[in-house]
């Protein structure tokens, strides 16, 4: 019986452990587009946070949970799509981009907001 008891103590340690991992998995938001660019992230336990830059970067975020919604915009007009990537160990979360108008300009901002569970 006591043969049991261990091995499901076992099990239980390890499925903790797993999930634990998964909570830690650092969160990370990747901007990629040629340009200037600014934007805000804003998270429910922070608030609003601003950012800018020039070409590809990635912005680490650490591990949270709850409300979270990026924008990020152009700083001079262009036909490059600007692309946001969150991803959160090898998964991407979800992704955002400047979407094609009607009249086929490309938009000036991409968008993401996501409501982050552990």
């Amino acid at each position: 019986m006591s043969k049991i008891k261990i091995g499901l103590l076992i099990i239980f340690v390890c499925a903790v452990v797993a999930v634990s991992g998964c909570m830690a998995s650092p969160l990370k938001l990747v901007i990629s587009y040629p340009g200037s660019w600014n934007g805000t992230i804003t998270t429910d336990s922070s608030g609003t946070q601003n950012i800018e830059g020039t070409g590809d970067e990635t912005i680490e975020l650490g591990s949270m949970t709850g409300g979270l919604t990026v924008h990020v915009e152009k700083q001079e007009p262009s036909n490059d799509t600007l692309k946001l990537s969150l991803i959160r160990g090898d998964e991407t979360i979800q992704e955002g981009s400047s979407a094609v108008e009607s009249t086929g300009g490309e938009l000036d901002d991409a968008w993401i907001s996501v409501y982050l569970t552990p």
